[in-house]
């Protein structure tokens, strides 16, 4: 229905009309040259107002003094909308019945039959015309017009948009005549309209109905299923719905659950939304259908409808709370069994290790925490209850014969699997409320229900939770001392060796921590002196140390067992740490505290005497050295003729070495070599006496000794560096031969280590060079060279350095020839052998340059640059032959000045090429020299004073 226009646009309307109906009979106005300029209206005046007597006046004014039939046609239009609103006021706000719309209804009638008459170019369509009509007649009760001109419209107009109301109208009468597929078609087609119509919800709510009413279930649920998809959007729930969205959802919720529950149920709405596409609102479905199944007491129905839902969408935020309505439902039903059951899928479903709680954030985990928390405890206690329960009953059977308990054969793995299941229910608790004051009892019986399970490592992990985590008030000792009973148990079940040691680090740590924490038990100290001696056999000393004087200082005192198993295990401890005066009072506390004749006296004498020694030792590593003296003289009153006497005897020579008294310590050596010649440690008497003599500076004596121990040493790298050393101490008595005769054998014997062997070869070209004997120094020279050449990745730097320095030494022995070459008459022989000795030079310094050692190749370059600078000054200071004329003479000079520059260009090139150095840095005797050269080869250039600049480092 088209609504009535604002009264200010119907009074446009009329003057638009007037100006229509006076085209014909008006003079001509005026044009737009007569226009004004134009002026904005004052908006101070007000609109007046209008009411609809005097809109209606204005048109029949306007309608009496109209002659075109068009323009009469409009205005009667309007008068007929007009009349129309009144009338439905004065329908309003009548008291009693009556008819109100007759003028109404003659106005819409006169129109029709003028449109008729005109049916182009109007504005207003018959179809309009007629459904204003029907309306007009249904409005004042004469329900047969209305339909009659109804169905007029719908024949003769099928396209008409006012189709729609039409058929819902119809549909409407038809259903309330219980026609429901005469409705049911009439309210389709209202529905195949579109939802542009306004009538197109309630037409798919009344056709879902009208196909209910005749059975057709599937259709109608897709009829509703359109319905709720216009108000159950976006995840709306019901309770965001008011007023008649809400009544209409609830009652179309309502009815298409009965249309499920007279199909298959839950396996249609399943089907229905596999088709249709999935819903956001499915689970209110589901949960109607299960609700309604509740209602009727079929149980078993209502639960299936809840678990469809759950099995299509498990992940759906619904699931839990479909969960914890299908049992509630059984427990409505009275179906204990099941309750458990489905308590337990719940868990599985939902709790901290499924897959839902890992997907959901904190504040979903909060909500479901509350219906895990009892059901949890409830599954746990039932089946720990149940295991109990079974294990007295089948102890009590004959062995091997199996328990029966209702349809049930309870056997040993039974019960096992049942308190399997039991510690599976408690560790879940403990996982989803780590912080419960429930957690620490709980944790508690997960330990004991996992023991039960013969799960005896998890047992123990849990016990050690309950104890030190929770620190259970009630349970946290029992809990503790089961953990060390366990750890004891599993260590000594244990067949890998990696797992005994493992066990039993956890057995030690488990009995001091119940010692720590549970000090009131009166098993603490016991087991606290077992951990000690445990400590001491697992190589932890100081651990052992601390728990084992804890127990000696317990209150009460422990029993005089556990107390001398504490003092044995501290004094063995204390040895074993260096702390030998605490030692030493521990074993005499063990010893009072054994009998007369007991037969472990003697050992503890023993480790009294090994105690008191030891102290010698720390109180000489102290400085106390006279107190050291003391204390083995202690060891040698208390246990004379004893191992350790001995030993104190060798260690008094050796700390009088420390104190450097030489003379007593060579007594005391002597005399021990003399007094035990065939015991162990007499053959490092020798070596001893070595460093004394070496302390003394007798040398003599010191190599004397070294050459005794060589030949008893049966260590073949004892006896090599005692070769080195006793070379070492003959040169340093000044005996040279016996010097030479040693390094010779050890450079001949020994050529590993490389760097050894190199550096005693170096001593032999020394010790030559001492004696004069150039040509056996020559030699060692020669083999330096050959050794380090023939070395390989062997060769090192030093070696390196050594062979270039050798190659040098041997060079500067051939430039010595050569200089020492005159050149005489005649010329040829002699310059013949001054060039040979000449490339013998060269020959061997260009072998030093090889080895590029920097102070080496400076010398052998300035070398080699004087070698040449002297061969040209040789040749120019050469003898002149007697007898030339002075033509002759000059030419001779010609010629050998000719022969000698360029001796003297070359000399200059190289000594320039070794001054160059500096450049890098480089400037030692050898360039310095080479410059001083140059300086006489080429005065000009080179012999100019030096200048400087000088700077302070003072800002520094």
């Amino acid at each position: 229905m088209k609504r009535l226009r604002s009264p200010i646009a119907l009074v446009a309307t009329i003057s638009l009309l007037i100006g229509c109906s006076s085209v014909d009979t008006l003079d001509s106005g005026p044009t737009l040259s007569d226009l004004q300029p134009a002026v904005l209206p004052d908006t101070n005046h007000p609109v007046p107002e209008i009411s609809l007597d005097d809109i209606e006046q204005h048109y029949r004014k306007a309608l009496s003094t109209a002659e075109n039939p068009e323009t009469r046609r409009k205005i009667l239009i309007r008068l007929a909308g007009l009349d129309m609103a009144r009338s439905e006021q004065n329908l309003v706000d009548a008291n009693q019945p009556g008819q109100f719309f007759d003028t109404t209804i003659s106005m819409y009638q006169e129109l029709i039959d003028l449109q008729q008459q005109q049916p182009e170019g109007v504005d207003t369509s018959i179809d309009e015309l007629m459904y204003q009509l029907s309306k007009a007649y249904a409005l004042d009760g004469r329900t047969e017009e209305s339909d009659a001109t109804l169905e007029q419209l719908a024949r003769e107009y099928p396209t008409s948009p006012f189709l729609a109301e039409s058929d819902f109208r119809r549909a409407e009468r038809d259903f309330a005549r219980q026609d429901y597929r005469s409705a049911s078609a009439g309210y389709a087609s209202v529905v195949m309209a579109g939802p542009e119509s306004a009538f197109y919800e309630n037409a798919l709510y009344m056709l879902g109905w009208s196909l209910f009413k005749r059975g057709i279930y599937e259709d109608a649920i897709d009829s509703f299923t359109g319905l709720l998809d216009i108000y159950l959007t976006d995840g709306s729930e019901l309770e965001d719905l008011t007023g008649t969205p809400r009544n209409l959802t609830e009652d179309t919720l309502r009815v298409i659950s009965l249309c499920f529950s007279y199909l298959d149920g839950p396996l249609t709405i399943a089907s229905t939304y596999d088709r249709l596409g999935a819903r956001d609102y499915e689970h209110m479905l589901y949960s109607n259908l299960a609700g309604l199944y509740l209602e009727k007491q079929r149980f078993n129905d209502s639960a299936d409808a809840y678990e469809m839902f759950i099995q299509r969408y498990p992940l759906s935020d619904k699931a839990p709370q479909f969960s914890a309505a299908k049992i509630d439902v059984y427990e409505k039903g009275g179906f204990p069994d099941l309750q458990i059951a489905e308590r337990a899928n719940f868990v599985r479903r939902y709790g901290v290790n499924s897959e839902y709680w890992a997907l959901k954030d904190d504040e979903a985990r909060e909500v479901l925490k509350k219906t895990l928390h009892p059901f949890i405890i409830d599954l746990a206690k039932y089946r720990h209850t149940r295991a109990q329960r079974w294990e007295v009953q089948l102890a009590k059977q004959p062995a091997g014969v199996p328990l029966k308990l209702d349809s049930d054969i309870i056997d040993g793995p039974a019960v096992i699997n049942e308190f399997a299941l039991a510690a599976r229910w408690y560790r879940e608790f403990v996982e989803t409320f780590p912080a419960d004051k429930n957690t620490g009892e709980m944790t508690y019986l997960l330990a004991e229900s996992l023991y039960s399970a013969g799960q005896v490592e998890a047992a123990y992990a849990e016990y050690r939770n309950v104890a030190y985590k929770h620190k259970d008030e009630r349970y946290g000792s029992e809990a503790a001392y089961s953990a060390v009973v366990l750890a004891r148990e599993l260590r000594d079940s244990s067949n890998a060796p990696e797992q005994q040691t493992y066990w039993n680090t956890q057995l030690i740590d488990s009995g001091l921590r119940f010692a720590e924490f549970y000090k009131g038990d009166q098993r603490a100290v016991v087991v606290l002196a077992d951990s000690a001696q445990l400590l001491l056999n697992a190589n932890q000393p100081q651990r052992a140390i601390d728990a084992a004087l804890e127990v000696t200082l317990w209150q009460p005192a422990p029993e005089k067992e556990v107390l001398k198993t504490a003092w044995l295990v501290a004094a063995q401890a204390q040895f074993d740490t260096d702390q030998y005066g605490q030692a030493e009072f521990a074993y005499s506390q063990v010893l009072a505290l054994l009998p007369k004749n007991d037969p472990q006296r003697e050992a503890i004498r023993q480790r009294l005497a090994a105690s008191v020694y030891q102290q010698a030792e720390m109180l000489l590593a102290t400085g106390d050295r006279q107190g050291a003296v003391d204390q083995l003289l202690r060891v040698r009153s208390m246990l004379p003729n004893s191992d350790i006497a001995t030993t104190a005897h060798f260690d008094a020579a050796n700390y009088l070495m420390e104190m450097e008294d030489w003379g007593r310590a060579e007594q005391e050596l002597l005399s021990f070599r003399q007094q035990h010649p065939n015991h162990e440690l007499t053959s490092s008497i020798g070596a001893k006496l070595v460093v004394v003599y070496q302390a003394q500076q007798s040398w003599s004596a010191a190599a004397k000794e070294l050459k005794r121990v060589i030949a008893n040493d049966s260590d073949p790298e004892a006896k090599r560096q005692s070769q080195l050393l006793m070379a070492e101490f003959y040169e340093k008595a000044g005996d040279m031969e016996n010097a030479i005769d040693s390094y010779r054998s050890y450079a001949h014997g020994y050529p590993e280590p490389f760097d050894e062997n190199i550096e005693a070869q170096q001593k032999m070209t020394e010790l030559y060079a001492q004696t004069q004997q150039v040509d056996k120094r020559n030699f060692w020279l020669r083999k330096i060279i050959a050794t380090h050449d023939a070395a390989g990745a062997q060769a090192s730097d030093r070696s390196l350095y050594l062979a270039a320095t050798s190659a040098g030494d041997l060079a500067e022995q051939q430039y010595q020839v050569f200089e020492s070459i005159p050149l005489r008459l005649p010329l040829k022989t002699s310059l013949k052998k001054k060039k040979s000795a000449l490339e013998k030079t060269l020959k061997a310094y260009e072998k030093a340059l090889d080895y590029d050692i920097q102070d080496v190749s400076t010398k052998a370059t300035h070398r080699i640059g004087e070698v040449y600078a002297q061969l040209s000054r040789d040749l120019m200071d050469s003898e002149r032959p007697k007898g030339l004329s002075d033509l002759e003479l000059e030419q001779y000079e010609i010629l050998l000045e000719e022969q000698a520059y360029p001796f003297e260009d070359q000399a200059i090139e190289i000594l320039a090429k070794n001054s160059e150095r500096s450049w890098q840095g480089v400037y030692d005797e050898w360039v310095k020299e080479s410059f001083d050269s140059l300086a006489r080869l080429l005065p000009g250039r080179y012999n100019k004073p030096e200048s400087s600049l000088e700077f302070s480092n003072e800002v520094y």
